[in-house]
This record gives C-alpha cells, structure tokens and sequence, in this order.
C-alpha cells in the first residue's frame, strides 16, 4: 500500500509541478526581436544641411516588428549639427529633406516608392525622426539620403549627403 500512495503523490506532485511551469511558461512573454537589417558601408549619414553649410552626421537604422507584417520603421537620429556664417549664428538649426527609397528596380533605377522626412536639428544631438513604410514581407531594401534635387526634380536644394543603403528582411 505505500508504494501505491508514494506513486500517486509522485504522480499528483509532478502533475501540479508540470502544469504550474507551463502555466507560467505561457503567461510570460518577451518582446520580439528585431529583424535582420544591414548596411554595408554603416548606418551614419555625413550629412551637409541648408543653412550655412552646416553639417554634420545622422544616424540611420531600419526596424522591423514581427506584429506588424509588411511594415517597415525607418529611424533617423541626428547627432548634432554644426554650422558656419552670420545665417547659422542668427538661427542655428540645420534643415535636411532626407528622401527614402525603396522597392528599388532591379537595376537600382528610383522607380519605387519614396517618401521625404523634412529634419530639423540643432547642436545638441536631436530627438529621434521615425516613418513607417509599407515594403510588403520578404527581403527589402531602402536607400537613405539628401541630395541636392527633389525626388520628383523640381526642387533644387542646397544640401547633400553621403547615402546608406541598407537590406532587411520584413515579416
């Protein structure tokens, strides 16, 4: 008889020990985590802004949320800019149009999408600028910059910036 109870207060002790790690096992979820992004020659965008030649860099990174399907989050955090001349001691903030492209043809052609952040930043490093875009799931990839004309060239600009390129892959 005490083998016989021994067995089921193992069996109901395991019973109770199973469900309970389970249970908390369920309840508890962590974050997703982020998607695979990269940038061959890094995520920093040199940047020459519209206000006396200032400049500085702007740190670029794409972010991807396995909660939201086909939807990319471009983020742009300027590090501080600096500038020259009576018109940047008058008013020191650094105007930059960054243009996004993406779903590029193959050749590379600007026959995707695009979308234009208007950045303003002073010289303390400045609140990070997000925009979302919709690529669709599967590998993607995005060109980040500002140069000197309008996406649709009817716009000169007195700016330019070295691009980043960078792929990722959205869910």
């Amino acid at each position: 008889m005490k083998l016989r109870s021994f067995a089921v207060r193992a069996f109901g002790a395991a019973a109770v020990a199973t469900a309970a790690v389970t249970g908390f096992a369920t309840t508890a979820s962590a974050a997703p985590a982020p998607g695979i992004t990269t940038s061959p020659f890094g995520p920093i965008m040199p940047t020459l802004g519209q206000n006396d030649f200032c400049n500085g860099i702007i740190d670029t990174a794409v972010e991807t949320d396995p909660a939201r399907p086909g939807v990319a989050t471009v983020a742009l955090t300027p590090r501080g800019m600096h500038g020259i001349g009576p018109g940047w001691a008058a008013n020191p903030t650094c105007r930059v149009k960054v243009t996004l492209r993406w779903n590029l043809d193959a050749f590379g052609l600007p026959t995707g999408q695009v979308k234009e952040i208007d950045l303003l930043a002073g010289e303390a490093p400045g609140q990070t600028v997000r925009t979302d875009i919709h690529t669709g799931s599967g590998p993607a990839a995005a060109t980040i910059g500002a140069t000197w004309f309008s996406p649709w060239f009817n716009e000169l600009r007195p700016q330019i910036s070295w691009p980043v390129q960078t792929y990722f892959l959205v869910p």
